[in-house]
């Protein structure tokens, strides 16, 4: 038999997850009478149109590789506490390090590396000199 507490937690998340289910449903039927309005609205002004035949939008959060507003933190501190000028892989393999990200995730670290420049672009007191194609970044002393 399980534990009274194992149950009463299985519970509660069961209870929890219906009222979800509830929301999402009630949402569910709003948006369906808001679409079958905006469809009226359209035949309205367009008699000849097929509303069902427009495509949805699908908006798709995009994926938070560093914690908001911790970047910018994150790149200052590396800089200062660096020997010599990083470049901005440099600097995003540290972050990928520090923030546990897959780092053999090409696609991740191209927008890690991306991150990085336009966050080094913003920045105030910066240096940069080339290093080979690529600029290396230090803290102006």
């Amino acid at each position: 038999m399980a534990d009274p507490h194992v149950i009463s937690a299985l519970r509660a998340k069961r209870a929890e997850l219906s009222g979800e289910l509830i929301a999402a449903e009630t949402r569910i039927v709003q948006l369906r009478a808001d679409i079958t309005s905006l469809d009226g609205a359209i035949r309205v002004f367009d008699p000849t149109a097929a509303p069902d035949k427009i495509r949805p939008i699908l908006r798709r959060k995009k994926p938070t590789l560093i914690p908001r507003g911790q970047c910018s933190r994150a790149v200052l501190d590396m800089l200062r506490h660096a020997d010599s000028p990083m470049t901005a892989r440099e600097i995003a393999a540290q972050l990928a390090a520090r923030y546990q990200l897959n780092a053999s995730n090409v696609d991740a670290m191209k927008a890690l590396i991306a991150k990085v420049r336009n966050t080094l672009a913003r920045q105030k007191g910066l240096a940069s000199e080339m290093r080979g194609d690529a600029k290396a970044w230090l803290v102006e002393a």
